[in-house]
């Protein structure tokens, strides 16, 4: 049984990695530049939400502040190349690494009382957001205020020379976000993780270790949102705080999550392939205000007609033919 549940397993990296390769292939070779910068962004996408639902879809522990990692990622990397002549892989793991130390540090305060969970949790992060965005704005050596030029420091190297080459980085970060999310799926960390979303204080009865789970959870996804923001520091070429940490960035993540599903964990893929798509759709409409009613509309037809989600409802229709226990926990 768990030799079956292992090679369900190693299928879907295979079949991830797959599509990986058939992406970068084809996509540089016979896209446009429209065609790539728009892969570049649905990529990123993708990454934020599966990072998202990493932990916040496996405990429960609904967070606000997933585009502050996304944007101290990218300020990271900005002050790298800004202040020294460091390569982009640089950038990259200073990117991660400043992302996962601001969750380590609010993670092992806020999980270590019982009390900062549901509501309150989110409120925290959302509050997070604004402290990190004041400390950024009077940091001269991140911002100050002014905006930081990127394109001029990257120019030259390999990742800045090419929108093609930020696209590659994009979806190498998705495959890794992938894997991680797959690795969840049926391993007891996983188990885990979805043990606090429902019952938390059963879960410590059973001796589930859920203040180590959930430390080390929230800085794995917020550790993959600030290495998406790194590629994403080059690509916008002036970074700046009104445009980094908007606060749309966490709410898009959030109904794209929602829009997927939570059972599954390719379900934060479906949802961000299907805002993204749509949201590119409605431009053609020359509104704004229009787009975003469209949206919430359908965000709320999901809810009441598919309150698991797209990816919910794909097991009930089509599992029903091939369904055995082996695979049960490997699909998840």
């Amino acid at each position: 049984m768990n030799d079956l549940r292992d090679l369900a397993l190693w299928r879907q990296f295979a079949a991830v990695a797959g599509c990986a390769v058939v992406a970068v292939v084809a996509v540089p070779a016979f896209g446009s530049d429209f065609v790539i910068a728009f892969g570049f962004q649905f990529v990123t996408w993708i990454v934020l939400a599966l990072s998202w639902g990493l932990f916040s879809g496996n405990t429960g522990y609904a967070s606000f502040g997933h585009g502050v990692f996304f944007g101290i990622g990218t300020y990271a990397a900005a002050a790298v190349f800004r202040h020294s002549d460091a390569p982009f892989v640089v950038a990259l793991l200073v990117a991660g690494l400043a992302a996962g130390a601001l969750a380590l540090v609010v993670g092992l305060a806020v999980f270590a009382s019982s009390r900062f969970s549901g509501d309150l949790f989110g409120l925290i992060t959302l509050a997070m957001a604004f402290i990190v965005v004041t400390v950024v704005s009077n940091v001269a050596f991140l911002d100050g205020g002014t905006g930081v030029f990127v394109r001029e420091h990257v120019v030259g190297s390999w990742a800045g020379s090419s929108t093609r080459h930020l696209f590659v980085i994009a979806v190498g970060l998705a495959v890794l976000t992938a894997g991680v999310a797959i690795a969840t799926s049926s391993t007891r960390w996983g188990a885990a993780l979805r043990s606090i979303r429902d019952d938390e204080q059963v879960a410590e009865s059973l001796g589930v270790p859920t203040y180590r789970y959930k430390v080390l959870t929230f800085v794995v996804s917020a550790a993959l949102a600030g290495l998406a923001g790194a590629p994403q520091a080059i690509y916008l070429g002036y970074v700046e705080v009104g445009a980094v940490f908007s606060l749309n960035i966490p709410l898009l993540v959030i109904m794209m999550t929602i829009l997927g599903g939570i059972t599954r964990w390719w379900g934060p893929l479906i949802g961000a392939a299907s805002v993204v798509i749509l949201r590119e759709a409605l431009l053609d409409l020359g509104s704004p205000e229009l787009s975003q009613i469209i949206l919430g509309g359908a965000l709320v037809v999901v809810i009441a007609l598919l309150p698991h989600g797209v990816s919910g409802a794909i097991p009930r229709r089509w599992g029903t033919r091939r369904r055995t226990p082996a695979l049960e926990g490997g699909a998840r």
